[in-house]
């Protein structure tokens, strides 16, 4: 218990599958118009990405640059960073006649200085074509420096060097950037700074006072010959420099880290430094911390608190960097996690707007509708309602008879019901269209996507009709709601089960009520063994608006162990809906009319499933009811977990580039996994399969597998992956 408290209520601490990047829209533009963040500042991984991303910034700028006007003094671009976006945003300014600077706080390339001599660039993802003019090509750093030297010098690329930028004042068209030499007025900034700003630092005794012997990189492995060495990370970069370290037998390499496993680096490496300690050539020290930096040696606090002394001649920090935050916050760009006034103004606003309207939707049901029950009368509100619902209905009407058009005209409730799931169905169809473009855009195999909007908006527009057109010809306004239930199954639709009376027809009972059971029980179940959590994705309503309407902030949801640890509410809401169901259906006979259901209905239904949730999609994306509070969800993952053969599997080729975990809804730390080529479904996450994890990845490393393989089997070899 207290275990689970340090989890809920624990600080947010900074992760690798979730950096803090400024906050961008589709066209890269960061919350201050005119200056945009592409390259590893936005989160783009890969050299050859990164030069796309540099390339289409300018091709995308171009044209409004070159048609204002000329003044003399005032630059088209100012291009912060020469890495490789930098440098090809610098190339595509002078192709396309843009007067263009770029800054440099320290040496041109300077990324690819400072890596390890004879490193290793590959030129991936090789279905992706280049699109700037600078060249590459799978090299050495040794060789992309001497190219893209010699490419920069024969342009005669304006790159001013050491100078790094302080602020960026004035507005889109007239900005004036201030470096430590002079300043520059140009009318858009392209920031291609390297996200890690500064390396971090230790902050113990000593680390000033001996900083010729501490270094942030290991660029040249050769250098350090007959030494002590002490790493200091629990990353791949610091895993990278203790296998090059102990390369050298004449090293006595020591790698220290505070993390009480090695779960950040990719697997390849765990095993390396793994494999380097079995052989006695590396040591580990996981849950220690260096306490002092000496002359010719280091105090490091070991696992049980004592502190021991190594001898030392050098140490490595490499425990992450820091983006420039004072510089983003100065300049005013807004990061992707940071809550201003704005945004909570915004939140009030939103959360205010979708009340209200899911509270006029409930006029007449009591509590739901406060306070619109006591402000407008039933005569206003059943005039506004019915002038709405005829013109709404007018397509439709040709479909009924007179008879029944004339009884529908005055059914609040019918009307209510019907204006809710067409506008529902329209939002869903409208906003389903667009997220279906977007990612086919996205996928290599388009069919996934195509084949999975397909199905949820054809559930919803085929039930809109089964319920509004065929139920009310078949079964009429009285019965006609409950096919609802066929769409979307108990725990998550209770009233199959509900409201029934002894005069209705004993056939349409049965239907129904076996209907209900059918879905609960054989057809959820078998959905759970073959494909997991696809129901959420491929047919139900709820989480069909999340991924329509609530797509395009799908990269906003909540992330890290402590949101995931909240979901166990949803199981919560899971044992509740079972137990005021059978309480409603054995002692109440079916009749909702008592205390049980009615707080069930308000807290459950109305606030959980409509009004936080939806209210909540622009600041915390699309899933927040289906992940946290959904019984069926809870349902099925339970389902999935104990004998579901659906799961996400990787490939050896991650790159740690983020992106799957940016767009997971649901907060499925889904890098973790694939850097450690960890198979993940619903026995050791929250996965609902939409798939779009597998469709960012830049270097096709996750794909579906359907088999037999035991939950308990998956947990076992998660955990021998995770410790090599």
């Amino acid at each position: 218990m207290a275990s689970l408290l340090a989890q809920l209520f624990s600080a947010k601490r900074p992760e690798p599958s979730y950096p803090v990047l400024p906050a961008v829209d589709d066209r890269q533009q960061t919350s201050v118009a005119g200056i945009y963040a592409v390259g590893e500042l936005a989160g783009t991984p890969l050299v050859k990405l990164g030069l796309n991303a540099g390339h289409q910034i300018v091709e995308q700028l171009a044209d409004e640059l070159g048609r204002s006007d000329r003044d003399a003094g005032l630059l088209d671009l100012v291009i912060v960073g020469s890495g490789s976006s930098g440098f090809a945003a610098a190339l595509a300014a002078k192709d396309r006649g843009l007067r263009a600077l770029t800054l440099e706080a320290s040496k041109r390339f300077n990324t690819f200085e400072t890596m390890t001599k004879g490193k290793w660039l590959f030129a991936e993802p090789a279905d992706v074509p280049l699109r700037s003019r600078v060249w590459f090509e799978e090299c050495t750093r040794e060789q992309l420096l001497e190219k893209w030297s010699g490419l920069a010098d024969a342009e005669g690329l304006d790159i001013r060097q050491h100078e790094p930028v302080i602020d960026i004042r004035g507005k889109k068209g007239a900005f004036v950037v201030v470096t430590a030499v002079g300043e520059y007025r140009c009318k858009r900034v392209v920031l291609c700074m390297g996200k890690a700003g500064n390396p971090r630092k230790l902050g113990v005794p000593g680390e000033r006072e001996h900083a010729d012997k501490v270094f942030h990189r290991l660029i040249d492995p050769d250098d350090f010959r007959g030494q002590h060495l002490l790493i200091v990370g629990a990353g791949d970069v610091a895993c990278e420099a203790a296998i090059a370290l102990a390369a050298e037998r004449t090293n006595r390499v020591t790698l220290s880290a505070v993390d009480q496993e090695l779960s950040y680096p990719k697997k390849r490496n765990i095993d390396a430094v793994r494999e380097l300690e079995r052989q006695g050539r590396l040591r580990i020290l996981l849950d220690s911390r260096v306490k002092r930096i000496a002359a010719g040696h280091v105090e490091v606090e070991l696992a049980d608190r004592s502190v021991e002394r190594i001898d030392n001649n050098s140490v490595f920090e490499m425990i992450g960097a820091e983006l420039p935050l004072g510089f983003l916050k100065k300049v005013g760009v807004r990061l992707n996690d940071q809550w201003s006034v704005g945004r909570w103004l915004a939140l009030a606003a939103v959360f205010v707007l979708v009340y209200s309207f899911y509270s006029l939707k409930s006029y007449g049901k009591g509590a739901v509708a406060w306070p619109f029950e006591g402000l407008i009368s039933p005569e206003s509100y059943d005039g506004v309602l019915r002038s709405v619902f005829k013109a709404c209905f007018a397509p439709f009407a040709p479909l009924f008879s007179p008879a029944a058009r004339a009884d529908l005209a005055v059914d609040r409730g019918f009307q209510q019901g019907f204006l809710y799931s067409l506008l529902y169905s329209v939002v869903m169809l409208v906003f389903g269209y667009l997220a279906l473009i977007r990612w086919r855009n996205k996928a290599k195999d388009k069919r996934y996507q195509t084949y999975r909007y397909l199905s949820l908006l054809t559930f919803q527009l085929v039930f809109f009709f089964v319920v509004n057109v065929i139920g009310v010809q078949a079964l009429s306004v009285k019965y006609a709601w409950r096919a609802w239930g066929l769409y979307q199954p108990f725990p998550l639709f209770f009233n199959t089960f509900f409201w029934w009376s002894p005069g209705d027809p004993r056939a349409l009972v049965w239907f129904f009520v076996c209907a209900g059971l059918v879905g609960t029980f054989v057809a959820i179940p078998l959905l759970a063994r073959y494909h997991g959590k696809r129901f959420c994705t491929w047919v139900c309503g709820c989480g069909g608006l999340a991924e329509t309407l609530g797509d395009r902030w799908r990269h906003l949801s909540a992330k890290g162990p402590r949101s995931r640890a909240w979901e166990f509410q949803a199981v919560v809401v899971l044992v509740a809906a079972f137990f005021v169901g059978m309480i409603v259906v054995g002692w109440y006979r079916t009749s909702g009319s008592n205390g049980w259901w009615n707080s069930y209905n308000y807290l459950v239904d109305f606030w959980l499933v409509a009004v936080i949730p939806i209210a909540l999609y622009p600041f915390f994306g699309g899933k927040v009811w289906c992940r946290y509070w959904c019984p069926l969800a809870a349902y099925n993952q339970l389902l999935s977990r104990w004998f579901g053969k659906l799961k996400i599997v990787s490939n050896d080729k991650c790159i740690t580039c983020t992106e799957c975990s940016k767009y997971c809804q649901v907060g499925v730390d889904v890098m973790a996994f694939a850097k450690n080529q960890q198979p993940f479904d619903n026995s050791n996450s929250a996965c609902i399969h939409c798939g779009i994890c597998i469709d960012v990845c830049p270097m096709a490393v996750l794909s579906f597998e359907s088999s037999s393989t035991s939950a308990k089997q998956l947990i076992a070899q998660g955990k021998s992956s995770a410790v090599g």
